[in-house]
C-alpha cells in the first residue's frame, strides 16, 4: 500500500504545475497529457452508467418479460427407450434454442394445456426436484428454454457493462499518453544530444 502512496506522490509532484526553470516545455506538455488522460477516465463514468441502466433496463424487461412468455412445468425423466417420434422434434427444437449442451436427459413433461411432450432435454436446463422428477421452463409453444434471468444476474451484468465501460477508456487514454510520451522522450533525448555537443564545444573552445 505504502509503495503505491508513494507512486501516486511521485506521480503528483511530477505533473503538477508550477515555475520550476528546469522544466521544459516538452515536461509541460506531458503533464498536460496525464491531465487529460486522468479527465478522460473520470469523465468515462457518465457514459458507463448510461452502459449500466441500459444493461439493466433490458434485464429488468427480460425477467418480467420471462415471467409472461415462459412457464414453468413439471417433468418426468424417462428412459431413452420409453422416448417415441416425438423425441425428434424436441431434440431439433433444444438445439435450435443455442444451447448446444453435450449432457441431456430423455424427460416428458406436460403442458399448462395438458399436452404432453417428450424429448431429450440439456441437463444444464433441468431443475432437479430428485432422481426421477425435475421442473423445467418452456416458451410458448411448449419447447424447452433458460430460466429467466435473475435479479443478481442482471446487476451482475450491468456491474459489469459498467466495469467494460471505464476499463476501455483507460486503456485508450493511456495508450494514447504512451505514445505521445514516447514522442516526447525521443525530442527530449534529440534535445539533450544537442546541448551537450553545444556544451562540449564551448568547453573545447574554453580549453583552447
Amino acid at each position: 500500500m505504502r509503495s503505491i502512496v508513494r507512486w501516486v506522490v511521485s506521480r503528483l509532484r511530477r505533473y503538477r504545475p508550477d515555475r520550476n526553470p528546469l522544466r521544459r516545455r516538452s515536461d509541460r506538455i506531458e503533464a498536460a497529457l496525464a491531465a487529460a488522460a486522468l479527465a478522460a477516465v473520470l469523465f468515462a463514468a457518465w457514459p458507463a452508467a448510461l452502459a449500466a441502466r441500459a444493461v439493466y433496463d433490458d434485464g429488468v424487461a427480460a425477467e418480467r418479460a420471462g415471467s409472461g412468455t415462459r412457464k414453468l412445468v413439471e417433468v418426468t425423466l424417462v428412459e431413452t427407450a420409453s422416448i417415441g417420434a416425438a423425441s425428434i422434434e424436441a431434440t431439433s427444437a433444444v438445439q435450435a434454442n443455442g444451447r448446444g449442451l453435450p449432457a441431456a436427459s430423455p424427460a416428458r413433461w406436460t403442458l399448462p394445456s395438458g399436452e404432453v411432450r417428450e424429448g431429450v432435454v440439456p441437463a444444464a436446463l433441468l431443475l432437479r426436484d430428485g432422481p426421477a422428477n425435475a421442473r423445467l421452463w418452456v416458451d410458448a409453444a411448449g419447447r424447452p428454454v433458460a430460466p429467466p434471468p435473475q435479479r443478481a444476474e442482471t446487476m451482475t451484468r450491468a456491474g459489469l457493462a459498467a466495469a467494460g465501460a471505464v476499463a476501455s477508456v483507460a486503456v485508450l487514454a493511456w495508450a494514447c499518453f504512451a505514445l505521445a510520451r514516447g514522442r516526447l522522450d525521443r525530442r527530449r533525448y534529440r534535445e539533450w544530444e544537442a546541448a551537450w555537443a553545444a556544451a562540449d564545444q564551448r568547453w573545447r573552445r574554453h580549453h583552447i
